[in-house]
């Protein structure tokens, strides 16, 4: 669910003056994507052409809220498209049991390695491992490739459309604070999906 292959998908955090932390989740996923997702799925049609929801909504809703998430609401108006609405009230969701987030003296901060993204695989919940799982990303394997490498797998699995689509891919990180500051991010997903350094921000 967190990683829509897509032009960019969206993940915005902000800490709240009581310490819970409402998330919001958007993305689209590409036409190839969607296609792959349908296939996988079982689901028939193209989400993006057709319609058909690629995504289910009741099943994510389920999913979060058993995963230390509350007030959990998703959304997918045109079938490719995707939308989490959700609060994290005490720190008990992947995001930060993994290490991902963190609050260090009243603000939000992230650290992505490839230790920490590995803890937030293992303790997420079934739909977003499922999506994953799909991507056959090296850092969820043990695995070390370059990102080009990474790119040449997916495209022999695939198809090029696949690859072609999540080489330019991106995900923005926006990190929101109780006094009003933020830091947003914009990392390419082959190089989340390959990181062999530690992103702190």
């Amino acid at each position: 669910m967190l990683l829509c292959a897509s032009c960019t998908s969206e993940i915005s955090l902000e800490l709240k003056k009581d310490g819970s932390v409402d998330v919001q989740f958007s993305g689209v996923a590409g036409t190839a994507f969607a296609t792959m997702i349908n296939s996988v799925s079982g689901m028939s049609g193209n989400g993006s052409a057709t319609g058909t929801v690629i995504f289910d909504t009741k099943e994510i809703e389920y999913e979060m809220s058993s995963n230390g998430f509350s007030q959990v609401k998703a959304v997918s108006k045109k079938g490719a498209d995707l939308t989490v609405t959700m609060t994290d009230k005490n720190g008990k969701s992947a995001l930060f049991t993994s290490g991902v987030v963190s609050v260090k003296d009243g603000k939000l901060n992230a650290s992505l390695s490839p230790q920490s993204l590995v803890k937030f695989y293992k303790a997420a919940d079934s739909q977003t491992v499922m999506f994953l799982d799909m991507l056959l990303a090296p850092i969820f394997n043990d695995e070390v490739m370059t990102q080009e490498e990474y790119l040449e797998v997916l495209a022999s699995f695939y198809g090029d459309e696949i690859a072609d689509e999540m080489k330019n891919s991106s995900f923005r990180i926006t990190l929101k604070n109780p006094d009003g500051t933020k830091t947003v991010q914009n990392i390419g997903f082959t190089k989340l999906l390959t990181l062999n350094e530690v992103l702190r921000f």
